[in-house]
């Protein structure tokens, strides 16, 4: 009776993984050999011309762009999140208490509002480059998006909030005995975070890095709402031929094709980091 319930549940683990997840990706692998017919969306098939499209030469260019652009807001969110919190810490506990209500309710809001309201902000109408222009700062205002920096304040403000709250309790409960051993022996305060307090999250900061840049590769508002068509993501050019040209096999190819990259980068990133551990 002990095994029985544990057995039911793995068993019901797997079930629900299987219908939601390897059965969705197993069809969509097969599609991505069929034929393109714009009346059925497909032809049942067999052909490699769905890949040989993705290598011809456009989409690679997509998907480096795709990546570093990714990996960069992956960083920035990191870097920002763990400086913010090495901050908010050092505040009392009701200064820590608002800001941890606030990062929860920027993490409750949606992609859409999000992006809706950087849109907003950015406009020449109604937001920082009018406000620019009244108080004179900018002599010709203009409105910043859609451009790429719009499309990358977007990408941070979403992993800003969740970075930050994973963050807050490691940091809040770390071992100061180490940073005032460090001040004790002659190291500059402001030089201790950099080689003190930084070395010791090293590997959660990493960790926390990879899960955003998976996390941002997904992102499709953002790159819509506020980048240019030559910032769009791989995740737009998919959804775009998929729906928008009623190619499914295409649109297939390319997903599959950036979840094997996805996967090679992740594994790379844990084995160079294991190295590292070793």
């Amino acid at each position: 009776m002990n095994l029985f319930v544990p057995r039911i549940l793995g068993l019901c683990a797997f079930g629900i993984l299987s219908v939601f997840f390897l059965l969705p990706l197993a069809y969509m692998v097969v599609v991505s050999f069929y034929k393109a017919d714009p009346m059925a969306f497909y032809q049942v098939a067999f052909t490699f011309e769905n890949y040989q499209k993705y290598f011809s030469g456009f989409y690679l260019n997509v998907t480096l762009r795709t990546l570093w652009s990714t990996a960069v807001s992956a960083v920035i969110v990191v870097s920002l999140a763990f400086t913010a919190m090495l901050s908010i810490v050092e505040l009392s506990r009701k200064w820590q208490l608002f800001w941890v209500i606030l990062l929860l309710s920027m993490m409750c809001l949606s992609e859409v509002i999000v992006g809706f309201a950087w849109l907003i902000l950015l406009s020449e109408s109604a937001g920082i480059p009018r406000l620019l222009g009244a108080l004179g700062i900018w002599d010709d205002p203009r409105s910043l998006s859609p451009s790429f920096g719009a499309m990358m304040i977007g990408l941070v403000t979403l992993g800003f909030s969740v970075v930050s709250l994973v963050l807050y309790p490691q940091i809040a409960g770390r071992d100061k005995s180490v940073e005032e051993a460090a001040r004790t022996l002659g190291t500059p305060p402001y030089l201790v975070p950099l080689y003190v307090t930084l070395p010791i999250f090293m590997q959660t900061l990493i960790a926390l890095t990879l899960t955003m840049f998976v996390y941002l590769l997904g992102v499709f508002v953002m790159p819509v709402m506020l980048g240019r068509p030559s910032d769009w993501t791989m995740t737009v050019m998919i959804s775009d031929k998929a729906l928008g040209d009623a190619n499914l096999p295409l649109g297939a190819a390319l997903a599959v094709v950036m979840l094997i990259i996805t996967g090679a980068l992740l594994l790379l990133s844990l084995y160079v980091s294991r190295k590292r551990r070793v």
